[in-house]
């Protein structure tokens, strides 16, 4: 299923695992992203888990060096840190996120696209 299309770069399909209620506020999905596709900056109120499944993954929390991740490999973002993450040029990425939504049931702040620079400037880092 489409993913808030108006919120990535490139193309993105994600599948729910888990969606927040009042009785479970987690929320969980499998996302795979196509090679160079990713979210626009964006914060979770109460902080985001990423766990690569397949390909290479690029997260970028805004003040630090951008990251890349194999299969296998996690990250902890903590709440309200701005970030964004998608695939490397090269090859699609799935990731599974998992985050706890806000008392609102909200998980998501979306802010605005990742310059092409950006994104360049996070496929050489740490590479």
């Amino acid at each position: 299923m489409s993913f808030f299309p108006e919120h990535f770069t490139g193309a993105v399909e994600a599948t729910p695992l888990a969606t927040p209620t009042r009785e479970s506020t987690l929320a969980v999905y499998a996302v795979t992203f196509a090679a160079g596709a990713h979210t626009h900056w964006h914060t979770h109120p109460k902080g985001q888990g990423l766990y690569v499944t397949d390909g290479i993954a690029l997260v970028h929390i805004e003040g630090q060096a951008p990251q890349h991740l194999a299969k296998g490999e996690s990250i902890w973002i903590e709440a309200s840190q701005r970030h964004w993450h998608g695939a490397a040029p090269g090859q699609p990425m799935t990731h599974v996120a998992y985050q706890q939504a806000a008392n609102d049931l909200s998980t998501i702040d979306w802010q605005e696209p990742v310059t092409p620079a950006t994104y360049a400037h996070a496929t050489k880092e740490n590479h």
